[in-house]
């Protein structure tokens, strides 16, 4: 008897997927629970950066460090957000209360935050009240940008201080603006006709990047050398570190954030 519980058990643990088929063995599910969804949910804020990681996608092994995906939180979208989306493409935005927008290996999407939330590690990741210019701060060639955002980038590498709140409605049409482009496998962040996840956020916030500071270096991405942006460069950047995941190492944490003054967050049920 203890046999056979002990195989139904096993049983009640596989997953099986039709196109190859396959069967796998998965009885722990996600690390993130509901039980940190709804700290997200009531901590997350229109602006801010998420990142998240997987122990089983093979991807995700093969992006260096911690997190292996980033995405933009838009917070609530409605229809009137359409007129902000390229016309061929306003169908495909997802509206709700708390919404991401994202890339995958499918394009620029949107999201309920609770489905991007279904991995087993994620941060939360803070613009400050006030930005300012980094002096250290990396300098890129910005690419294309709208007057508008080279008018931020101007005033905030020429020394002003710029309140995020008055800078995030741009962020945020910069980045609905992106919805529906492909994915850019290619890791090539001088076409911006397809975009990576950690693309779509540096692509969104370049008129930031006086304060931001995170800009494509040499690394190898998915079996790829090139220039291109971890999303662990968003937990070692000047943002904010407002929440995390308890399965998230307090070890990896502290390591990611150690160029920063303020202390690390309090992880005490992370590994």
């Amino acid at each position: 008897m203890r046999l056979r519980d002990r195989l139904l058990t096993i049983l009640g643990d596989l997953k099986v997927f039709r196109y190859p088929l396959w069967l796998v063995y998965d009885p722990g599910s996600y690390r993130v629970k509901g039980r940190d969804m709804r700290e997200v949910l009531e901590l997350v804020r229109p602006g801010d950066v998420l990142v998240r990681g997987f122990d089983a996608y093979l991807d995700g092994k093969l992006i260096p460090g911690t997190f292996s995906h980033a995405g933009l939180y838009l917070g609530e979208t409605t229809a009137a957000d359409r007129a902000l989306v390229p016309p061929c493409h306003r169908d495909a935005l997802a509206l709700g209360p708390q919404t991401v927008i994202h890339a995958i290996a499918e394009g620029v999407r949107t999201e309920d935050v609770l489905d991007f939330c279904r991995c087993d590690r994620l941060a939360i990741l803070r613009f400050p009240p006030v930005l300012r210019a980094d002096p250290a701060a990396p300098s890129d060639d910005p690419g294309p940008l709208g007057p508008e955002e080279r008018g931020l980038r101007d005033a905030l590498a020429g020394g002003a201080e710029v309140r995020f709140q008055d800078a995030w409605p741009l962020v945020r049409r910069v980045a609905l603006a992106q919805l529906g482009r492909g994915y850019d496998f290619d890791l090539d962040f001088d076409d911006l006709r397809r975009l990576s996840c950690t693309e779509l956020v540096h692509r969104a916030t370049r008129a930031l990047a006086p304060f931001l500071g995170v800009q494509p270096t040499r690394h190898r991405i998915l079996l790829l050398s090139g220039d291109g942006i971890v999303p662990d460069a968003f937990v070692s950047s000047p943002l904010e570190l407002a929440w995390a995941s308890p399965s998230v190492g307090r070890r990896a944490l502290d390591a990611l954030r150690a160029t920063r003054s303020e202390p690390p967050i309090d992880t005490s049920a992370a590994a």
